[in-house]
C-alpha cells in the first residue's frame, strides 16, 4: 500500500511537471530606435550626446546579459549618422559583442502612409548602411525589418508592394504583440529629470512598471481570445533613458509571470505567426488586433488599459 502511494505521488509529480513545462510562457524582448531615442526637446534629452547614449545602451545591455535575455535591436540609420558615424557604429558594435541581433527600422523612421512606394523602398535600402555591416562583422546575416510605428501599408497596393520588396531583399517582418507606450512615459520622464522633479520621476517609474504589468496581462488574454492559447509574445521597448533606469524591474515582471526569454526567431516560429498578413490599416496596432481581424474574432479594444492621464499631461501646460 505504501509503495502504491509512493508510486501515485511520483506520477502526480511528473504530471504537474509536464503541465508546467507544456504551459511554459515565452517572450522575445526587442528594442526600437537604436542607437538611441532622440526627443524633440534636445535640452531634456539625456541621450543627445554620444556619452549619454553609450551610457544608456551599456546599462540596458548589461541587464540583458545578466538575465540571459536574447534581444534584437532595430536601427534607424539616420540617427547613427546624426550622432556621428563612429559613435553610432560603436554602440551597434556593443550590441553584437553582447551576442544580440540587429534589424532594420528604416533610414529616418517616417510615416510610411505619407510616402510613395518608391520612397518606402528607399527608406528600407538606405536603412541598411551601417547595421548590415556590423552584423556581418560577427558572421551574422540580418533578416528582420520592423516598420516605423508599425504602419505596414495603408492601401492594398502599398501593402502588397512593400511585402514583395521585403521578400526580394530576404527580409522577415518583425512583429510585436505587447506595447506599453514607453515613449509617452519617457517624454514626461525626461521633462521631470530636466526640472529636477525627482518626486514625480519616482512616481512615474512606479506607475510605468504597473502599467507595463497590466499590458502584459491584457495582451496575454487578447491572444488567448484569438487563438485559444497564448503564443510566444514579442515585447516592444525603445532604447531610451526610462528603460535604462527600469530595465531590471521590467525583466522581473516577465520572470514573475513565469515567462521564459526566447529569441525573436523562436517566438515567431509559433504557428500563430503564420497567420496571413492581409490586414490593411492606417494605424499601427499590435499583432493580436491584426490577427483578430484576420481570423474574424471580435475583441473589445476598449478594455485595454490607458496610461495615467497625469503623465500624458506633464510638461504640456
Amino acid at each position: 500500500m505504501k509503495r502504491f502511494r509512493r508510486t501515485l505521488l511520483a506520477l502526480m509529480a511528473l504530471s504537474v511537471t509536464y503541465v508546467c513545462v507544456a504551459q511554459q510562457r515565452e517572450v522575445a524582448i526587442t528594442f526600437d530606435d537604436l542607437p538611441y531615442v532622440r526627443e524633440a526637446d534636445r535640452q531634456t534629452d539625456y541621450a543627445s550626446d554620444a556619452s549619454g547614449a553609450r551610457n544608456i545602451n551599456q546599462r540596458i545591455l548589461s541587464a540583458l546579459s545578466r538575465n540571459h535575455v536574447p534581444t534584437t535591436g532595430f536601427v534607424i540609420e539616420k540617427r547613427v549618422q546624426e550622432m556621428g558615424a563612429a559613435h553610432g557604429t560603436s554602440i551597434l558594435q556593443d550590441w553584437v559583442k553582447h551576442g544580440f541581433d540587429l534589424g532594420n527600422h528604416s533610414y529616418s523612421h517616417p510615416d510610411f502612409n505619407q510616402l510613395s512606394i518608391e520612397e518606402v523602398e528607399h527608406e528600407i535600402t538606405a536603412g541598411e548602411a551601417t547595421y548590415v555591416r556590423v552584423m556581418e562583422s560577427v558572421g551574422k546575416q540580418p533578416h528582420y525589418f520592423r516598420f516605423p510605428m508599425n504602419r505596414t501599408g495603408n492601401t492594398q497596393e502599398k501593402h502588397d508592394a512593400i511585402v514583395t520588396f521585403l521578400a526580394e531583399r530576404n527580409y522577415r517582418l518583425a512583429t510585436c504583440t505587447i506595447d506599453n507606450s514607453d515613449y509617452l512615459f519617457n517624454d514626461a520622464y525626461l521633462h521631470m529629470l530636466a526640472k529636477r522633479d525627482i518626486a514625480s520621476a519616482v512616481k512615474l517609474r512606479s506607475e510605468y512598471l504597473a502599467y507595463t504589468s497590466a499590458e502584459i496581462d491584457y495582451y496575454a488574454v487578447l491572444s488567448k481570445e484569438v487563438f485559444g492559447y497564448e503564443p510566444p509574445q514579442v515585447m516592444l521597448l525603445h532604447d531610451n533613458r526610462l528603460n535604462a533606469d527600469t530595465i531590471e524591474q521590467l525583466l522581473k515582471l516577465f520572470q514573475d509571470k513565469q515567462y521564459r526569454f526566447v529569441t525573436l526567431d523562436e517566438a515567431q516560429s509559433d504557428p500563430a505567426y503564420s497567420t496571413p498578413d492581409t490586414f490593411i490599416t492606417s494605424y499601427g496596432p499590435m499583432w493580436g488586433y491584426r490577427w483578430a481581424a484576420e481570423r474574424r474574432v471580435k475583441v473589445n479594444g476598449r478594455l485595454e488599459p490607458e496610461p495615467p492621464a497625469w503623465i500624458l499631461k506633464y510638461g504640456k501646460d
